[in-house]
């Protein structure tokens, strides 16, 4: 499933070359990026074989790959909001976020 989504993103955000997708648990991200070595890190407790949310995160990890910033600003979400429809990212994002307050007892 990681890698049909990936590819996809690649393709839509018009990403050369590959990437690496590493499913571990996090104790504070739900997912990262590492702009030299390419690989998008995924918080385990987050996406737990949910399609939506490995999708908004590989989408938006990508995003900042793009721009080689780790920022929200208005370009990011710009081209994100482009990509992805609003509806789902207000709910991916928002689930998400219950998810990382819960796991650190919040």
């Amino acid at each position: 499933m990681y890698r049909e989504v990936l590819e996809e993103a690649r393709k839509a955000l018009g990403l050369e070359g590959d990437f690496k997708i590493r499913v571990k648990n996090m104790k504070t991200k739900a997912a990262s990026i590492s702009f030299k070595s390419r690989m998008i890190r995924i918080n385990k407790k987050v996406i737990e074989e949910d399609a939506d949310a490995i999708k908004y995160l590989i989408y938006h990890e990508l995003v900042h790959y793009k721009f080689k910033n780790r920022g929200h600003g208005k370009d990011f979400c710009e081209l994100l909001y482009s990509k992805l429809d609003e509806e789902f990212i207000v709910k991916e994002e928002k689930k998400i976020a219950e998810k990382m307050l819960k796991l650190n007892g919040l």
